[in-house]
C-alpha cells in the first residue's frame, strides 16, 4: 500500500460541525518512552481525534508522559491486553470509529486516515492494518514469524477464514463491531478473540497491509512467543470446539491418517511394527479427548463477561 496516496479528507473530519466521533484507543505497559512520540503521531494523522490511553499498570511513567502530551488517561487495573481492550470497548461503545493502536511505535500513524476512511464509508466492521515488516529493520523475529503462520494455519483449519494477519494490534472498529462482540480474552489472545467474533457473528472485515516497524528505543516487547502462543493456540481451539465441534475432530482425524501415511512409507523401508499401534492409540485417545472437550465446553454456559475493573485518574 502506498501511503502517500491516502486521501487527505479523513484527516479534517473532525474540523466540522456534527463530524463523526473518532477516538484512537492505545494500550499501553511500559511505553515511556515511546507514548509522547506515538500520541504526537497520531494528532498529526488524525486532527481532532480523541486519543485515550490506556494504561495496565506501568512502572515506568507512562501516564505521565501521556497527560503531559494533555490526552486523556485510563488505567485497567487487572492485568493483560485483553482486560485493556475490554475496558476500552466498553468505555467507548458510542464513538463512530474506535481505533486501536500498540503504544510502541511499531505501526505508521499515516496509514490512520485509510482504516477510518473504511469504517466511516461502511466498507467493513472491522479493518486490519496487515503488517508488512520493513526489510532489514529487525521488527519482527524469524520465531513471531514462524508462529504466525502456524497460528494462521490452525485458525483457518478450525474456524474459518479470516484476515491475513490475525494478531495485528492496528485495527479500527465499527460500533455494530463494539456492540455486537463478545470478549473474555485475558491476555495477548485478544486478537485471535476478535477475529473469531467478527467469523462467527459474520461481521465485515478489511485488511490493509501497513509497515511495520521496529519498536521505538528504550520498550521492550511484552509478548513471550511459547507462553501466549499456547494460549492463542488453546483460545483457537475451544472456540473451534464451541462453534464447530465436528470440524475439529475431523481434523485431528485427517493430521493422524497423514501420520499413519507417513509410518506406513517408513515401515515399507525400515520395518516400524509399532506405527500402526502408536496411530490406533493416537486416534482413539484424541477422538474421546476430544469429545469430552466438546461436551465440556458446551456444558459450561457463556454468560455475560465481567466487564475489567477501570481506575479513573
Amino acid at each position: 500500500m502506498d501511503l502517500s496516496v491516502i486521501p487527505t479528507a479523513v484527516t479534517n473530519l473532525q474540523a466540522a460541525e456534527n463530524s463523526p466521533r473518532i477516538t484512537v484507543a492505545i494500550p499501553c505497559f511500559n511505553e515511556a518512552a515511546a507514548i509522547g512520540t506515538v500520541i504526537a503521531q497520531f494528532r498529526t494523522a488524525l486532527p481532532g481525534a480523541e486519543i485515550v490511553v490506556f494504561d495496565n499498570n506501568s512502572t515506568d511513567g507512562t501516564s505521565n508522559v501521556a497527560r503531559e502530551q494533555g490526552v486523556r488517561v485510563e488505567i485497567v487495573a487487572e492485568q493483560g491486553k485483553g482486560h485493556v481492550v475490554r475496558a476500552a470497548f466498553a468505555l467507548l461503545g458510542d464513538r463512530d470509529v474506535v481505533l486501536l493502536v500498540d503504544g510502541d511505535g511499531t505501526y505508521p500513524a499515516e496509514a490512520a486516515p485509510l482504516l477510518v476512511a473504511s469504517v466511516l464509508d461502511e466498507a467493513a466492521d472491522m479493518v486490519v492494518g496487515g503488517r508488512r515488516p520493513e526489510v532489514g529493520a529487525g521488527a519482527m523475529s524469524p520465531v513471531r514469524g514462524l508462529g504466525n503462520l502456524l497460528i494462521g494455519s490452525a485458525f483457518r483449519l478450525l474456524i474459518g477464514k479470516g484476515t491475513g494477519d490475525l494478531l495485528s494490534g492496528y485495527r479500527a472498529f465499527s460500533p455494530m463491531f463494539l456492540r455486537t462482540v463478545s470478549l473474555r480474552s485475558e491476555g495477548f489472545e485478544i486478537e485471535t478473540e476478535l477475529a473469531i467474533e467478527a467469523v462467527t457473528r459474520k461481521l465485515r472485515t478489511l485488511e490493509v497491509s501497513v509497515p511495520y516497524r521496529p519498536r521505538i528505543a528504550g520498550t521492550v516487547s511484552k509478548l513471550r512467543a511459547f507462553h501466549d502462543g499456547r494460549r492463542i493456540l488453546k483460545t483457537i481451539i475451544v472456540q473451534g470446539l464451541r462453534r464447530d465441534p465436528a470440524r475439529v475432530i475431523l481434523v485431528y482425524c485427517a493430521g493422524i491418517s497423514s501420520f499413519l501415511y507417513v509410518g506406513w512409507v517408513l515401515d515399507r523401508f525400515w520395518n516400524f511394527p509399532w506405527i500402526e499401534v502408536l496411530w490406533l492409540v493416537l486416534l482413539v485417545l484424541g477422538f474421546v479427548s476430544l469429545t469430552v472437550a466438546t461436551a465440556r465446553v458446551h456444558r459450561k454456559p457463556r454468560g455475560a463477561p465481567r466487564q475489567p475493573e477501570r481506575v479513573n485518574q
